[in-house]
């Protein structure tokens, strides 16, 4: 009698490891801790889109020629043909990104630069522009908010100003003022046959059309 217990019992413990067996194969690989992110997508300032993934489901990062400055709470699309300078920055400066591009004369690139100040407690966005913009060439500073002309980008206003037009080199500043700091971004552009010309009209410039762009694509977060 035991003996037929026990061989029932084995039966059924064998014909249970084969069930588990089999269901484990057939069975999609489903993780129990599984998560599935909602559908909604971000925008790239490139015009291109990202879902959410991974187990946090945050949105995934924009490829280049996006970038994403959280630290500055900005993203934007790189114009072509800018890489990157990271020899150009220096802890604890203004400057926090600067971006080139080769010239005509490969040892003096195109450049977009930008830059941020902080508003100092009791100034203004204004008292931070005319601080700190000057004239390249002569070192002037600009002292009236006159000099600056108001432009507006994808709904956000810029103070712009050019700075130098000197030995083929245009040099033009673009400041979005926010409620703590001042952003800046400035183009200087090589190879400018006509940079004597009193009526050359500099946003026809092709960098300063590429940076154009780029603001144009500028998101705020």
């Amino acid at each position: 009698m035991k003996q037929l217990v026990l061989g029932a019992v084995l039966v059924f413990v064998l014909g249970l490891a084969g069930f588990l067996y089999r269901y484990t194969l057939e069975r999609p690989n489903v993780s129990p801790a599984a998560t599935a992110c909602t559908t909604e997508a971000r925008v790239c300032p490139d015009g291109t889109s990202v879902g959410r993934s991974g187990p946090s489901c945050n949105f995934s990062a924009c490829p280049l020629p996006n970038v994403d400055m959280t630290q500055l709470g900005i993203a934007f699309a790189l114009p072509a043909g800018y890489a990157a300078n990271l020899n150009a920055l220096t802890e604890g400066d203004d400057l926090v990104a600067a971006y080139e591009k080769t010239s005509l004369t490969k040892e003096v690139p195109h450049a977009i630069v930008i830059r941020r100040y902080q508003i100092p407690a009791g100034k203004t966005a204004n008292d931070v522009l005319l601080a700190e913009t000057a004239y390249d060439t002569s070192g002037e500073p600009v002292r009236n908010m006159t000099e600056f002309k108001p432009i507006i980008i994808n709904s956000k206003t810029f103070q712009m100003i050019s700075t130098d037009r000197f030995e083929a080199q245009v040099h033009t500043v673009y400041y979005l003022p926010r409620a703590t700091d001042v952003l800046r971004f400035e183009v200087l552009e090589r190879d400018v046959v006509a940079w004597t010309d009193p009526s050359l009209d500099i946003a026809t410039l092709p960098e300063h059309r590429a940076l154009l762009q780029m603001l144009g694509t500028l998101q705020v977060q």
